[in-house]
C-alpha cells in the first residue's frame, strides 16, 4: 500500500507512448524528474532560513498560453538538430511540481514536470515489408531554457533546477549560479537521453489478441488492433543491463557558509505500445520499427510469453522506481566536493526516407 500511494509520484517515468501506425498521431508522456539535496551546517543562517520550511509549486499550462510555444519550439528543434527527425509536437498540457522541504541540516527539494504534447510524423514510409517508424526521438535532451509564465508565481524556467529557488529565493538563486554549483542548478531536467538505450535491449512483450493488454488495465489497447508490442526499459537484468541513479556533487559557498549540493536523477524507465507486430531494424546510426499486422510464425519475446511476464516486468520496475523515491526523500546526503556526474548515452540517428503516402495504406 506504501508502495502505491507513492505511485503517481514514482512513475514519472520520464517517458510512455502508444505510437499507432494508422493515425501517425500520438499524445506521449515526457516526464522530468530529479532531486536536490542542500546540506549545511546545523544552526547557521541557512539552517534558520529552511528549518521546518515547506513550499510547494504546482501549475497546470496547456495549449498556447504562457509561453508554451517556446516549448514546442525547443523540442522541435531538439528532434531535428540530434535525431535528423521530423516528428513535431504541439498541443501540450505541461504540470509543473516543486517541492522544498527543509530540515535542521538540509533542505530536500523535488522536481516532477510533466509533458503531454501531440506528436506527429513519426511514421517515416509503408513498404511491403511493413509500416516504418522512427523510434530515435524518444532520446533528446532540450537545453534551452523553457520559461513559462504563470499567474501565480510569475516566470519560471520550468527546464532547470535554479528556477524553483528564482521563484521561492531569488537571493539564494544568485548565490548558487554564482558558485561551482552553477552547472548542477542550469543542468536540464528535460533531459531523456538515457532513453536512447539499444531497442534490442529493451524487453519485447508481443501479445498476438490483445486481451492481456487490455485487461490488465497497464495498457490502452487501440480500436481495430487485436495485435500489440509493447518494449519496455528500467529492469536491470544481465540482457538489458543495469541502470543506476545518476548523479552530481558541489559545493557552494552562500553568505560566508559551505554548502554541499547533491543532484540525483532515477534509473531510465520507459515503455512504448505498437498496435500490431514490431520488428526492431538499424537505419544508419539510429534504429526504427518495422510493423506489421501480424507476427511471423514461431515469433518469440525477452521475456518468453506475454501474459505472466509482463505484468512482473512492470510491477517490478515501478515498484523499484517507487522504493527509490521513497529512499531518496529520507536518506542524508553527505556532502561531497568538486562537481562530477554521470549521463546518460545518446545516439545518433538517420531517418528513413518519406513516403509520399506516409501515414496512408496501414494494415491496421
Amino acid at each position: 500500500m506504501l508502495i502505491f500511494s507513492v505511485m503517481n509520484n514514482a512513475f514519472a517515468v520520464q517517458f510512455t507512448a502508444l505510437l499507432s501506425p494508422k493515425t501517425n498521431s500520438a499524445t506521449p508522456d515526457f516526464t522530468a524528474v530529479r532531486f536536490i539535496t542542500l546540506t549545511y551546517p546545523a544552526g547557521g543562517p541557512l539552517a534558520k532560513q529552511f528549518n521546518g520550511k515547506s513550499e510547494h509549486v504546482r501549475f497546470t499550462v496547456s495549449g498556447t498560453t504562457g509561453g508554451m510555444d517556446q516549448l514546442y519550439a525547443a523540442f522541435n528543434q531538439a528532434f531535428a538538430s540530434q535525431k535528423n527527425s521530423h516528428v513535431q509536437i504541439s498541443n501540450a498540457t505541461l504540470t509543473y511540481t516543486g517541492d522544498l522541504l527543509g530540515e535542521p541540516t538540509q533542505a530536500l527539494v523535488s522536481y516532477k514536470v510533466d509533458i503531454q504534447p501531440t506528436l506527429s510524423n513519426y511514421v517515416l514510409q509503408n513498404t511491403t515489408q511493413g509500416t516504418v517508424l522512427d523510434l530515435n526521438w524518444r532520446s533528446i535532451t532540450v537545453t534551452k531554457p523553457t520559461i513559462i509564465d504563470t499567474p501565480k508565481y510569475g516566470k519560471i524556467n520550468v527546464n532547470s533546477p535554479i528556477g524553483l529557488f528564482e521563484a521561492l529565493d531569488p537571493t539564494l538563486a544568485r548565490g548558487l549560479l554564482n558558485s561551482q554549483a552553477a552547472s548542477i542548478m542550469q543542468a536540464p531536467l528535460f533531459d531523456f537521453q538515457t532513453l536512447g538505450a539499444d531497442m534490442n535491449n529493451w524487453h519485447f512483450l508481443f501479445d498476438p489478441t490483445g486481451s492481456i493488454a487490455g485487461s490488465s488495465g497497464l495498457f490502452s489497447q487501440q480500436p481495430g488492433s487485436r495485435a500489440v508490442s509493447v518494449y519496455a526499459l528500467g529492469e536491470s537484468s544481465l540482457r538489458e543491463g543495469a541502470y543506476t541513479e545518476q548523479v552530481q556533487d558541489a559545493s557552494a559557498t552562500i553568505n560566508g557558509e559551505t554548502v554541499g549540493v547533491h543532484a540525483s536523477t532515477p534509473p531510465p524507465s520507459a515503455q512504448i505500445q505498437i498496435p500490431g507486430f514490431s520488428k526492431i531494424q538499424q537505419s544508419g546510426s539510429g534504429q526504427v520499427a518495422i510493423v506489421t499486422s501480424q507476427a511471423p510464425a514461431g515469433t518469440t519475446t525477452a521475456t518468453g510469453g506475454f501474459p505472466i511476464q509482463v505484468l512482473l516486468v512492470f510491477a517490478g520496475m515501478m515498484g523499484g522506481v517507487a522504493i527509490f523515491v521513497l529512499l531518496k526523500s529520507r536518506t542524508p546526503k553527505a556532502q561531497k566536493a568538486p562537481s562530477r556526474g554521470t549521463k546518460g548515452s545518446n545516439e545518433g540517428a538517420t531517418a528513413s526516407p518519406r513516403s509520399p503516402g506516409t501515414g496512408s495504406g496501414s494494415p491496421f
